[in-house]
């Protein structure tokens, strides 16, 4: 047979490149010469290595034999183990635990204990390794890699251990420099947060949550136009919905994911101007939106969460909280309903773009209250539902604590908008940088300020007993060490800054009109690009002024 007769279904968009561990973590005595680990390249293993070259892991008299590798940096993919002959006992097949970990902790930690999890990807493994050759395990999101000879009085001679790092190579056309370097390891570290889970569709985490959300994109495609412009991921994840939860099932069986799905058509359109996808996705984003304003009733309740698939799902934080989740639910369908208009009128849908905008004054008439929650309040003002002069003081309230990772891109540009830049830098510069100052790579599913304690990392073995930032956390679905520490929602700060600081805003579809308006705040200076399909901009800013380079195409506001 020859591979024109394969019925081959599609071609993988990722690239495969393999890393060597940058430090040994930790290695039981039952490990001799560990540190060839991070320096033997060997493409794979041939006959008579020297002995001096190999890591030998022997469990005889009872000891153990084990070993955590680090990385360096969050990685989707698995590993590639390279054996030798093991000696002379070549009877005796070799047995090793591979366990994969976003922290040392998790790489540590067998299934079940403090919720480790091989939902969505295994990160678990008893593996035979072969007698002379190679094999390739796992495929996850992991830092760390447990390493352990799994039978006893055996002695294995590995060559090599090298991760298998799976992505898309896409140049990162969008960029971000300022005065603040905390602020540019914030952008960066969401830039290649959303890179990660940019795999064969978009994916909420590259450990757990492997599958398209429709209500999580959206800050995930801010980030992803504004770092490397246009992505067939977003196409391919946007048209999934026609696979999987097709009008009239709600996306995820979520009614408040299809608000998100919309604003994702909308805010990608506004990026690239491709007419024909718009086209495309018509029917699944014009049906959705007709559902939405199916459930507005003029008379007494403007929605009915009777109605609603899972209720008001705002977020998991206000999910068992009815005011706080109906509230972000209000503003969210007015936001949604701004996007359908502006859709609907690009599509010659006049009656259902008015219908709307009748919408969006209809949910304004119904006080509600934040109920002490940020990503609500920053919502509610963002749509209208609340003042500048109320939500500012409340949204600055305490700095970072009380932030969201989900929500941070909308309760920064609230923050903005009601009490200035210069708090929003302050409150992203403390929530997110303590991420990084517990040693993140990327940006978790969900994290609070009140977690940091002296020491706290997830780099570091931990002594029995001791604090575990990672499985001693989390909440609702992210117990433990079930919690993901790379989630494309928390990608948000790298569009933040790019339409804040550099005062990028998109005004006419495909970018042909795009507003340049910086705000430096504090900061000395700031400089960056931004990606459209007509080339990049240019932004420097100083205290003396802006200097704008774009291409001829494209109509600069300023």
């Amino acid at each position: 047979m020859s591979i024109q007769n394969m019925r081959i279904i599609g071609t993988d968009p990722l690239r495969h490149d393999y890393l060597l561990p940058t430090r040994v973590v930790w290695a039981s005595e039952g490990v001799g010469n560990v540190d060839n680990l991070l320096k033997n390249a060997a493409k794979q293993t041939f006959v008579g290595i020297p002995a001096e070259q190999m890591t030998v892991f022997s469990t005889h008299g009872g000891q153990k034999a084990a070993v955590v590798l680090d990385f360096g940096t969050e990685l989707a993919g698995g590993v590639r183990i390279t054996s030798h002959m093991s000696g002379s006992d070549t009877d005796k097949e070799r047995y090793f635990t591979v366990r994969f970990g976003e922290s040392v902790s998790e790489a540590m930690t067998p299934v079940p204990q403090k919720g480790a999890t091989n939902d969505h990807a295994t990160r678990e493994y008893n593996v035979k390794v072969p007698w002379l050759g190679s094999i390739e395990v796992g495929q996850s999101g992991f830092r760390f890699v447990y390493l352990e000879l799994a039978q006893a009085d055996v002695i294995s001679e590995l060559v090599a251990v090298q991760a298998v790092f799976t992505y898309r190579d896409v140049p990162y056309r969008g960029s971000f420099e300022c005065s603040d370097e905390r602020l540019n390891e914030i952008y960066n570290t969401s830039a290649y947060t959303a890179h990660l889970c940019m795999q064969r569709c978009l994916w909420d985490g590259v450990k757990r949550d492997r599958l398209v959300w429709f209500g999580d994109l959206h800050p995930e495609i801010l980030a992803i136009r504004t770092v490397f412009g246009y992505n067939d991921v977003v196409d391919d994840s946007l048209r999934f919905l026609g696979e999987s939860d097709r009008p009239p099932r709600w996306p995820n069986h979520m009614t408040t994911y299809a608000m998100w799905y919309i604003r994702s058509v909308w805010d990608w359109y506004l990026q690239n101007g491709d007419e024909a996808l718009l086209v495309e996705l018509k029917p699944l984003w014009f049906a959705l939106l007709k559902q939405l304003l199916g459930l507005m009733h003029e008379e007494g309740a403007v929605l009915r969460v009777e109605e609603f698939s899972n209720g008001f799902f705002f977020d998991w934080p206000t999910k068992e909280m009815v005011d706080a989740s109906k509230a972000g639910t209000y503003a969210l369908m007015a936001i949604t309903l701004e996007a359908g208009a502006a859709l609907c009128r690009h599509c010659g849908e006049a009656e259902t773009a008015t219908a709307c905008e009748r919408g969006i004054a209809l949910l304004g008439t119904e006080k509600l209250g934040h109920c002490g929650m940020k990503q609500v309040a920053a919502m509610m003002n963002l749509a209208g539902h609340m003042s500048d002069d109320e939500a500012g003081p409340f949204l600055t309230q305490n700095g970072g604590h009380g932030m969201s990772t989900f929500h941070s891109y909308y309760i920064l540009k609230a923050v903005v908008k009601s009490a200035g830049v210069d708090a929003a830098l302050a409150m992203l510069s403390e929530y997110y940088g303590g991420m990084l100052d517990a040693g993140a790579t990327t940006f978790w599913e969900d994290f609070d300020l009140d977690w940091l304690r002296d020491g706290a990392r997830i780099d570091k073995v931990l002594a029995d007993g001791e604090y575990d930032i990672h499985g001693d956390n989390g909440n609702f679905c992210y117990v433990g060490l079930r919690h993901s520490l790379c989630h494309g929602w928390s990608a948000g700060p790298a569009a933040f800054l790019a339409d804040t600081v550099l005062g990028v805003e998109i005004l006419e579809p495909g970018c042909k009109k795009v507003a340049v308006k910086p705000q430096l705040g504090n900061l000395a200076w700031a400089k960056g690009t931004y990606p459209t399909p007509y080339g990049d901009i240019t932004v420097s800013v100083t205290k003396d002024g802006v200097d704008i380079q774009a291409p001829a195409e494209i109509e600069i506001v300023r």
